[in-house]
């Protein structure tokens, strides 16, 4: 797996989950999504929470990611919401498993149909691919060259060594998308707990050392709950660090705000999870810590560590000190380029002193 994928700068991009629904239940799946779920987001709530982005600190948004569930089943809201990103200037893109591309012309049909959605994502694996074919992953891709929309492969797995999967690599360099695919590790929550005991993990003592990219864009919920990735803990109670806010309490400026200090969510960008690892070492909680980790996963650590109550009152503990959340604050200067935290802390953010790399 990828692990030097930059890190995008912090909330460059937000996603809005419109739907649980889904063509499929995939047995993989962190939401447990599938035809039985009802959640959906309503028009209403949709465009004035967009609309809340848009006037973000006079635009700083610029992508709005729309997933699911399968973002495609209701295409009417999915035509509408989009089309209303675009006219409001955002990039749109859409995470898809591409049940509608079942042939070629299907799916430029289905594609024309949304002219403003820029970029796609095409989710295809051992476990889609059970109900979904490969072809309509084909067919879905040459619609969109054909459109002329940028796009990528998201692949899952619990194994990159597996046949299976090797096979699924294959068949898409085949059709020369080596260049396109974004690999990530099946995780064991949602829908997948149940399925825990089929998965061929490789563990290890240590944690994978990698910052996180997905914590930079925080995910909108069809309750109005905004978490600050849409990883394993969106399972979890509303009460760990990176869930950020709900926006039928408080508008999103205010949580986003918020969100800018968060010295645990800046740790996983900067460093990742792993970071949050030793700074329990080095405060002496070296038994608290999870016996294993899953290889080139750097979301079964922050899910080990923040699902655990008292580990994370552990890390707000230690966190809260001011010379550690001076140091987070330079080290989105020096490593992200980001000086927010930092105007915020009213601290020099030109400065950037070694000691804190």
């Amino acid at each position: 797996m990828d692990t030097n994928i930059p890190n995008p700068p912090f909330l460059a991009n937000i996603g809005f989950m419109l739907t649980y629904k889904c063509t499929i239940a995939c047995p993989h799946c962190v939401v447990d999504a599938g035809p039985h779920r009802k959640e959906e987001m309503s028009l209403e709530h949709s465009f004035d929470w967009i609309e809340q982005a848009r006037n973000y600190r006079d635009g700083h948004i610029k992508g709005i990611a729309l997933t699911g569930g399968e973002p495609f089943y209701n295409l009417e809201n999915l035509a509408q919401i989009s089309a209303h990103c675009k006219a409001l200037g955002f990039i749109v893109s859409v995470v898809t498993n591409a049940y509608w591309a079942s042939t070629r012309e299907e799916a430029l049909r289905v594609l024309s149909k949304l002219p403003a959605i820029q970029m796609l994502s095409f989710s295809t694996d051992v476990y889609h691919q059970k109900s979904i074919p490969f072809e309509y992953i084909k067919n879905a891709v040459w619609a969109a060259k054909e459109l002329g929309r940028l796009h990528n492969i998201a692949v899952c797995t619990d194994n990159e060594e597996g046949k299976h999967y090797q096979k699924i690599i294959e068949d898409l360099k085949a059709i020369g998308e080596d260049g396109s695919i974004r690999v990530s590790i099946t995780f064991p929550v949602g829908r997948a707990q149940k399925k825990a005991h089929h998965f061929n993990y490789r563990t290890a003592l240590e944690p994978t050392v990698a910052a996180c990219s997905m914590a930079s864009s925080p995910v909108v919920f069809p309750d109005g709950k905004v978490v600050a990735c849409i990883g394993p803990l969106i399972t979890l109670p509303p009460t760990h660090p990176l869930f950020l806010g709900n926006l039928h309490q408080e508008p999103l400026s205010e949580i986003l705000d918020r969100a800018e200090l968060n010295p645990i969510l800046h740790t996983i960008r900067a460093w990742g999870p792993h970071k949050l690892v030793s700074l329990l070492r080095q405060n002496g909680l070296e038994a608290a810590l999870p016996r294993e980790f899953i290889c080139d996963c750097i979301c079964d650590v922050c899910y080990k560590l923040l699902s655990d109550e008292r580990i994370a009152d552990a890390l707000e503990n230690i966190i809260k000190d001011e010379q550690t959340r001076q140091t987070i604050a330079y080290a989105r200067i020096y490593y992200l380029s980001e000086t927010r935290m930092a105007e915020l802390y009213h601290l020099n953010a030109a400065e950037s002193p070694d000691r804190h790399k």
